[in-house]
């Protein structure tokens, strides 16, 4: 029988646009909620885990008009913070991996030009394309954050 072990995290999102809010889909597992993220925000996560937790951030509704280059305007999440029991470090946001969905025609014209676009992106915690940012984590998280931290080794 697996040990089950509590979870607590708060994920601190920025959320940056100009003409419409970015609308994101956000949650752990398969609690995932579909929100417009209007403003900076923490969403707080406790629950009780057995297993490995995904917590997922994705960007849904970004087109080309929502890019101004020549103004800077922009629209885009930036996973700020992700906290585990308080603890706060960059390392845990950057061990997430970003899946872009690179718009066409752009995506063409660029590999056209030789350029490769990556699939995978990590670390990574800036989301101006639409796509899925994931962070898949352990438990017990103190082991995980041990290991994030690369705090050496772990003596059972």
């Amino acid at each position: 029988m697996a040990i089950s072990y509590p979870v607590e995290l708060d994920i601190h999102l920025r959320s940056i646009w100009h003409n419409n809010p970015p609308e994101i889909n956000i949650g752990i597992n398969n609690d995932i909620q579909r929100i417009m993220l209007s403003k900076d925000q923490i969403f707080h996560y406790k629950f009780i885990s057995d297993k490995s937790s995904i917590i997922t951030v994705e960007l849904l509704n970004k087109t080309d008009a929502d890019t101004v280059p020549d103004k800077g305007l922009d629209k885009a999440v930036i996973i700020e913070s992700i906290s585990f029991f308080g603890i706060t470090d960059p390392r845990f946001a950057w061990a997430g991996v970003y899946e872009p969905d690179y718009p066409e025609p752009w995506a063409s014209e660029q590999r056209d030009q030789g350029v490769v676009l990556k699939q995978h992106l990590s670390p990574h915690t800036y989301l101006g394309f639409n796509g899925k940012w994931t962070l898949t984590f352990d438990v017990p998280v103190f082991t995980w954050v041990h290991e994030v931290q690369d705090l050496g080794w772990i003596y059972d």
